[in-house]
């Protein structure tokens, strides 16, 4: 996918056309021209290095930058940047630089690993299944040009995404060309050969800020409850905080502009301030039907703070605590309120990244930062968001489309919103609503198309159509307002953000991120769209938690499970029993032909997804030499075909509490159809065991 216009190792300024850069910077590039695996590949210092003298190797002049620019706005700006193959670039011809002014990193419990075959990072901890690498972002700085998009020129990606489809967005949505973008011209480093006659110093200065808490109080206070704490208070760590979230890895080790989330030991912890445990007084709030979360509502779809916050831990009179978990009506307990819980920290955030270049400060005095966010990990890695929008939208039949997610699966890079409009010193303005697209360097007009038959890059992306966007309340980032400007804003995530994951995994048709669905795991029945395999729910869980449990008690047959107001993440994150170990595998094919699975089993058995009074008991992979699964085939008179997957539905009948452990549920069975669902709309269908039969779908 090396661009067809490139005819040297060095084309001067224009990467896409370097065969040199794209040989070393390629992770599709692993085989010598004989075929054979290559057995080094470049650290990332050598790709910065190489990178710059393909933008030095015959350095422009400032005028000449000036007059590329033709009145336009000029500016120096940061962005997030990644070499991908040709059919993740913006243009999809042939692999390119892509461009963000949002970057997207990831907290975790370990320190990041370069691999450099991938020319990336990846989560995984070998020998250690419930550890989180912290995934890092790359940023450079770029001369930029502010320009109304341009599809045929530099994007953006997806161009015009929200104009194109009043289906999803309401209509009267802006085209990107009225929409305007910073677009990068000229790569700016440090030294005497990036502009001719300019010996240029460089800096980057990252500033991120963690204040869930703080926000928690302010709102609380607002809508006039007493939490115990205010100013000035609530304005020191830990209610808010800019150490601990992320740094700069070792220019020395890996290059300038690669920023790193900080690795802790837990993925969250308890709050201390003053030397104690950090508690506040919880108002009651008995119509909350999310429980024993607290609920802080939004307001018109804004989140001012934490939608979702933790409050099961209770202070007692001697100052241990008290779990409501261990009481048999946690919800009851924690709805009551009036008394304190013990606050904690996830040590996400958002902010922004500034460059400072004194030469340059007189003649581009304006500066752009980038938008950062420091995020929660990523349990499918090999899953990007943006590949999923598409296939839903482009290939899923509309009936089975509308059938799956009630919410669209944005991508972050779809939203046009403004970022961080509350935050002191952050220079971003009201009309700055394209942060999260993504452009690339202009391309030459006439541009020829490569063949994209090149393999799926298998690393993490920290550009913003990887994340997922503004949903309720959202994995990645939530949303706020000011002065009647909506803007993207971390702080309106959970308080810590397992808080609220329960939820998106719980919910997963309102909530449309490439995250796990837990919706048949719990007591509480939710629909379910990407189902995860009772190996990955049973075997080693990812939240620790073991799925539903077919059990006969007094000659009936009942599901065993746990109680969903009992599942409290948090507990699960400080016991560090999350992994990705199992999901980790799942790649985007895997996940895509899961949701049209379990879109056609539910279609093929009848059952409106919504309807709660059916389940999920059981979801796994057939291979095709499963003597049952022939069986059927040969039953129903139809072999399916491609990978085949079998689905087991139960009529919910009486729910009772475990009688020994009140954190169990017992569901009594009532009437079973079992499902084989292969890569066509055949399917074999059994109900009660009265034999397979052919039912087709779309």
């Amino acid at each position: 996918d090396f661009a067809e216009e490139g005819q040297r190792g060095i084309e001067p300024r224009n990467p896409a056309r370097s065969l040199l850069f794209h040989a070393m910077a390629s992770p599709n590039v692993v085989l010598d021209a004989a075929g054979r695996p290559l057995a080094s590949f470049p650290r990332q210092e050598e790709l910065e290095k190489l990178e710059n003298y393909v933008f030095g190797v015959q350095p422009p002049t400032l005028l000449d930058l000036i007059n590329q620019a033709q009145a336009d706005f000029l500016a120096i700006a940061v962005f997030a940047t990644e070499y991908r193959p040709g059919p993740e670039t913006v243009h999809r011809r042939h692999a390119d630089l892509c461009f963000s002014r949002t970057g997207v990193s990831r907290v975790g419990t370990a320190p990041p690993l370069y691999l450099e075959q991938q020319r990336g990072f990846l989560p995984f901890v070998a020998e250690d299944d419930y550890g989180f690498r912290v995934l890092p972002a790359r940023y450079a700085v770029y001369l930029a040009v502010q320009q109304q998009g341009q599809e045929d020129r530099f994007g953006p990606m997806n161009f015009s995404f929200r104009q194109r489809h009043p289906e999803l967005f309401g209509g009267g949505e802006k085209g990107d060309s009225d929409r305007n973008f910073w677009v990068p011209l000229h790569k700016l480093f440090a030294g005497t050969e990036c502009i001719q006659g300019l010996d240029l110093s460089l800096s980057l200065t990252a500033h991120h800020l963690n204040e869930k808490l703080r926000r928690v109080h302010l709102e609380l206070q607002r809508r006039g409850q007493d939490t115990g704490w205010g100013e000035p208070d609530i304005s020191q760590p830990p209610f808010q905080f800019a150490e601990e979230i992320a740094e700069w890895m070792p220019e020395s080790e890996v290059g300038p502009g690669w920023l790193s989330p900080i690795p802790h030991e837990a993925l969250i912890a308890a709050a201390f301030y003053q030397g104690k445990p950090l508690t506040f007084a919880v108002p009651p709030q008995p119509a909350n039907p999310w429980a024993p979360s607290y609920l802080i509502e939004s307001i018109n779809g804004f989140r001012p703070a934490p939608e979702y916050v933790h409050v099961r831990q209770r202070l007692r009179q001697d100052g241990s605590f008290e779990d409501l978990n261990d009481q048999p009506d946690v919800a009851s307990a924690a709805n009551q309120g009036n008394y304190s819980a013990q606050h904690y920290l996830d040590f996400t955030g958002d902010g922004w990244i500034e460059a400072n270049c004194p030469e340059l400060a007189t003649d581009i005095p304006r500066n752009i930062p980038a938008y950062s966010i420091v995020t929660a990990p990523d349990f499918y890695p090999n899953c990007d968001q943006r590949e999923l929008l598409e296939w839903w939208l482009q290939r899923v039949p509309r009936r089975l489309r509308d059938r799956i997610w009630q919410t669209p699966p944005l991508t972050l890079s779809e939203e046009r919103l403004p970022p961080l409009l509350q935050l002191a010193g952050a220079d971003f303005r009201a009309e700055d609503e394209t942060v999260t697209a993504i452009v690339c360097l202009p391309l030459a007009r006439g541009t020829r198309q490569r063949s994209l038959r090149v393999p799926r890059t298998d690393r993490h992306s920290y550009l913003p159509d990887a994340a997922a966007g503004v949903f309720a309340p959202g994995w990645d980032v939530s949303r706020d307002q000011f002065e009647g400007t909506a803007h993207l804003a971390a702080y309106g995530l959970g308080s810590p953000f397992p808080e609220d994951a329960k939820l998106c995994a719980a919910l997963s048709t309102f909530w449309p991120a490439v995250a796990p669905d837990a919706g048949r795991s719990f007591s509480r029945n939710f629909p379910t769209v990407s189902p995860m395999t009772d190996t990955e729910i049973k075997t080693q869980p990812w939240d620790g938690l073991m799925g539903p449990q077919l059990l006969t008690q007094d000659g009936q047959n009942v599901v065993e499970y746990a109680s969903f107001d009992h599942v409290d993440y948090v507990q699960t994150a400080l016991q560090g029993r999350f992994s990705l170990a199992l999901t980790g595998q799942v790649d985007v094919q895997e996940y895509m032909r899961r949701v049209l699975a379990m879109a056609r089993a539910y279609l093929g058995a009848n059952i409106d997804p919504n309807e709660r009074n059916w389940g999920v008991l059981s979801f796994g992979l057939v291979d095709s030499t499963a003597l049952q699964l022939q069986a059927a085939q040969r039953q129903a008179g139809q072999v399916l075909s491609g990978q085949v997957y079998q689905v087991e539905f139960f009529q919910r009948g009486q729910e009772r509490p475990d009688p020994r452990n009140h954190r169990q549920v017992f569901v009594a069975v009532g009437d079973r159809i079992s499902i084989y669902v292969g890569s066509t709309p055949a399917l074999l269908v059994n109900q009660n065991d009265q034999g397979w039969q052919l039912v087709l779908t779309l």
